[in-house]
């Protein structure tokens, strides 16, 4: 409930008499209340709360008190000023955060004397005396307040306060009312209206209230001097941009305009004699430029796009280098082996000479396990060919922009990289390499495989459209060639317009030649080993290397391993340790430690249900052995490794060839239903799936169930129906790779596969006993021809 001042008067009145009890008091953070001025706080501490609660039984009269760090939480007795103010509580409003809301008038100034906690009732009292203002000299006291009132009017004036305000403060009687009133509406901080209250004469509180009030004027004559100032500049500007906007037409009247930028680019642009439609858009962006500011941002977006067709190989086409002796020359001296990626590249150059350079160029990819040198051949191609090289690497990008170009709508847009690829190439007909194709992704910001679909179709990349650049341009030139890990996270739109030519792994022959006349000597001449004698790397140490320190379908592991060799002697040659070094199996394992792998991954023999299988990924291929194990228990399979959905269905299938065979070796069927059967493929951390593990996974049921053991050097691959037939598979090359790799002998495919086994490299050939069958009961008759006699004769003797 409010009340009036008469009442607030009365109050203040019936205290003086008797001021020796203490009052609560409330520390505000950052306000000050003055007498005779009524104020909104926020309570929200809660000692600060138990105060207001306690001001009721004091005729709703609070001490509030200006804390020196208003940051503090926790307020304490030392930690306030010696003046404040004695107000009264006009009314409180609980809000819906804890807080209270309350109005208060400020009613006189006091001197806090014993200020103090108390902590049974957590909030801070004082005891209290009247402050009082004397003036030493009255003649100065009246110079004082009439400069005062001067300048608290001009103050009202500039800060455009109400002048009812004015007259209020000048009907005040005395110099300290007339003061108090002006104090609320000087904009300065508590602590300076505080340090007003703190002063121990009316002479000094009026001169630094007077202080305070020359200051603010002070400032606000800074204020309108900048903002006149920068006014003054802006119509300076207008004016310097309407008198050179002049003088620029009258030089264009008077002379040729070399002088003006606009004209420059025009004339840049003629002498690049572009065809009509770049022209025209040139042209409509010279209209552009010619009205805009040079220092506008987007003066700078159109010279951006203008300096990009001045940049870009309009025209400029290299001479292809059309001998085929020479390009095969080059190719088989960069590169061992990958004959078919050769002969496509031979066969493409055949049709260029044979066409006299008119036909479009294909759009090639390559496909292959890391480190098999794709990049560098497609470097290669490009020497060879004699045209420039320009590479875009495509891991990782999702913004569709990356490939069309951004639109010019901001400044910082720029082309797409098939445009920036054109110009690092300096011609139209580069050869550019598409790295990493298969590792695009797409998100919100669209789908950059689909932005691709154009520039990689032969028959629509002749006019390309980039959003930057808003012209077509001809790619039809251009021999793109894109690698990629794995062909089946190729999205299948682009699959579908490119040439897929796949690269298989390194065979150990092809690793030992590719090691000695390439990886060693370059090696060594990164390194800094000039005379070649230093460090003689021999077939045997390198031979070691590869089957023990690498395991990969590619030379890249390899690589590292000899420069690992070369550094290490080569700091041994500094300390002091000089000499020829010819590298042996110990050396090498001084070199590079302990093995890393075993020569030969093969279990060893006599172990019932572990056949050797032969698997396919995206870096090689691998072996992968397949345990079974027979428990006792119900007929349930578990399956574990961490094998996909093909094959967990390939295990059923296995499964239920066996049940139906069991019979033949003496076997009841009815067993499995009182057995656990428990497959195992090694390596579980590794994901496993794909249709070509059915032979294998049925042999080994089948070894477990006859416990018949089968050689770990005989391998299978391929997969089976229900019926028994063998169907094909893929990745024969990877495959029979790590299968001569690991040590086996003999390998064992789906008759299906021929053709592919007459495509396979003599030292596969000549290493591996290959052989193709069309069902699964041929090769149980090989692998089990004494199973059912020994069964039965088990039978017989229990």
């Amino acid at each position: 409930m409010k009340k009036s001042n008469s009442e607030t008067e009365n109050l203040l009145e019936t205290i003086a008499l008797d001021l020796s009890h203490d009052f609560p008091l409330l520390a505000l953070r950052d306000a000050l209340v003055t007498p005779g001025s009524s104020t909104r706080i926020l309570v929200g501490r809660e000692a600060s709360q138990n105060a207001l609660k306690a001001s009721h039984l004091y005729h709703d009269l609070l001490l509030l008190a200006l804390q020196k760090d208003p940051d503090k939480e926790s307020v304490e007795p030392e930690d306030l000023p010696k003046v404040g103010v004695l107000a009264h509580v006009q009314s409180v409003m609980p809000m819906p955060n804890g807080c209270w809301r309350v109005l208060v008038e400020g009613v006189v100034i006091v001197d806090l004397i014993n200020t103090e906690l108390l902590k049974d009732q957590n909030y801070l009292s004082a005891k209290i005396l009247l402050r009082s203002y004397d003036s030493v000299d009255r003649s100065l006291l009246k110079l004082v307040s009439t400069e005062g009132v001067h300048l608290f009017e001009q103050y009202v004036n500039a800060q455009n306060i109400s002048v009812e305000i004015l007259s209020e403060i000048e009907s005040k009687k005395d110099v300290f009312s007339k003061y108090l009133a002006m104090l609320p509406y000087i904009r300065v901080s508590a602590q300076q209206k505080q340090q007003v209250l703190e002063e121990k004469s009316l002479d000094e509180f009026c001169k630094r209230v007077n202080a305070y009030l020359q200051a603010a004027l002070d400032v606000e004559g800074v204020v309108e001097h900048v903002r006149d100032d920068v006014q003054q500049k802006m119509q300076q500007n207008q004016k310097d941009w309407f008198i050179g906007e002049q003088i620029r037409m009258l030089q264009n009247e008077l002379s040729d305009g070399d002088t003006d930028e606009v004209e420059k680019l025009v004339q840049k642009v003629k002498a690049k004699h572009f065809s009509k439609a770049i022209q025209e858009k040139l042209d409509e962006e010279f209209g552009r430029m010619r009205l805009m500011q040079p220092a506008s941002p987007e003066y700078a977006v159109s010279r951006n796009f203008i300096d990009w067709f001045l940049a870009m190989p309009f025209g400029v086409y290299t001479d292809t280098a059309l001998d085929l002796k020479k390009v095969k020359k080059k190719l088989d001296a960069d590169h061992f082996g990958l004959d078919k990626v050769k002969d496509r590249i031979l066969e493409y150059i055949a049709v260029l000479k044979q066409t006299n350079a008119e036909n479009k160029a294909p759009i090639i990819c390559l496909v292959g396990p890391p480190g098999v040198g794709k990049t560098t051949l497609v470097r290669s191609i490009a020497e060879s060919l004699g045209r420039n090289y320009a590479r875009v690497t495509l891991g990782g990008v999702r913004d569709e922009a990356e490939i069309r170009g951004h639109r010019r709508t901001y400044i910082g847009s720029m082309p797409g990289r098939f445009i920036q690829a054109l110009r690092h190439a300096k011609c139209m007909n580069p050869v550019i390499l598409l790295d990493e194709i298969d590792k695009m992704g797409n998100d919100y910001r669209g789908d950059p495989a689909s932005a691709m679909l154009e520039i990689l179709d032969p028959e629509l990349n002749s006019d390309f459209t980039d959003h930057f650049m808003e012209v077509g341009f001809d790619f039809s030139k251009v021999l793109f060639i894109a690698t990629a890990n794995s062909e089946e996270t190729i999205p299948a739109a682009l699959e579908d317009r490119m040439e897929v030519v796949r690269l298989p792994g390194y065979y150990p022959h092809e690793k030992l030649s590719i090691a000695k006349d390439y990886l060693v000597p370059r090696v060594l001449k990164n390194c800094g080993v000039t005379d070649s004698e230093t460090i003689v790397f021999n077939d045997e140490s390198i031979q070691t290397i590869l089957k023990e320190y690498t395991r990969e379908a590619g030379v890249r592991e390899l690589e590292r391993q000899i420069e690992t060799i070369v550094r290490k002697r080569v700091k041994e040659t500094l300390m002091g340790k000089s000499g020829k070094l010819k590298l042996t199996p110990k050396l090498v394992e001084k070199y590079l430690g302990v093995p890393r792998f075993m020569g030969n991954r093969l279990p060893k023999p006599g172990h019932c249900g572990v056949i050797t299988g032969l698997a396919w990924t995206s870096v090689g291929g691998e072996i992968l052995l397949i345990e079974t194990k027979l428990l006792s228990g119900r007929g349930h399979l578990l399956l574990t490794g961490k094998l996909g959905d093909v094959m967990k269905e390939s295990a059923q299938i296995a499964l239920s060839l066996v049940r139906e065979r069991l019979q033949r070796f003496g076997v009841d069927p009815a067993i499995v239903r009182k057995t656990d059967i428990h497959i195992h493929v090694p390596e579980g951390a590794v994901p496993k799936d794909g249709p070509s593990a059915g032979i294998a996974l049925t042999l080994s049921l089948l070894s477990a169930f006859t416990r018949t053991p089968v050689s770990p050097d005989i391998a299978f691959t391929g997969e089976v129906s229900l019926s028994g037939d063998l169907l094909p598979i893929g990745g024969l090359n990877e495959k029979a790779l790590a299968a001569l790799d690991a040590g086996v002998k003999t390998l064992y495919l789906p008759t299906q596969n021929e053709k592919d086994v007459v495509e396979l490299p003599a030292p596969a050939k000549k290493g591996l006993k290959i052989h193709t069958k069309e069902h699964i009961d041929e090769l149980i008759a090989i692998l089990f021809p004494q199973a059912k006699k020994k069964t039965a004769a088990k039978a017989k003797k229990d």
